[in-house]
């Protein structure tokens, strides 16, 4: 099962184009579509569900605006994930291309790309991400008990 999602606000480009596709994947596909105007014709889609979770548990491949915050949500599941770039918001491509540099996701650049970068996903070993270490209460408590 390949699991979408546009987050909020509605990334319709994305939408619009899993739709095209879906009926060339041979495979289920469910969509969170946000608050779009455009409703999915092939595929079975939703506005807005939380917690994501039981969706990230049955992907077999999720493909994600690039929305840093749903990344890392994902990137704990270990699932072959494909981030595509939103031209119209431009969020975090630095990030993602150094994330798929590293293996840990497929960065779709152009949303024309989606179903190579699906094909792709199919047969790609994607590495295991581990967060770094966060310090960042104790560098506060640190700057609190300065004298």
């Amino acid at each position: 099962m390949i699991f979408v999602i546009a987050g909020e606000p509605s990334f319709e480009e994305l939408i619009k184009e899993i739709d095209r596709i879906v009926p060339e994947l041979k495979e289920p596909v469910i969509a969170q579509i946000g608050n779009g105007k455009y409703i999915p014709k092939n595929c079975k889609w939703f506005r807005v569900h939380f917690p994501l979770y039981p969706y990230y548990k049955k992907a077999d491949i999720i493909v994600s605006h690039h929305g840093a915050g749903t990344i890392f949500e994902v990137l704990k599941f270990h699932k072959k994930l494909i981030c595509v770039e939103n031209a119209f918001k431009g969020r975090n491509p630095d990030l993602m291309s150094e994330l798929s540099k590293g293996g840990y996701l497929i960065d779709c650049k152009k949303i024309s790309d989606l179903k190579k970068c699906i094909s792709l996903a199919r047969k790609t070993k994607i590495k295991k991400y581990k967060s770094p270490k966060c310090e960042i209460g104790e560098t506060i408590i640190k700057f609190l008990n300065r004298d």
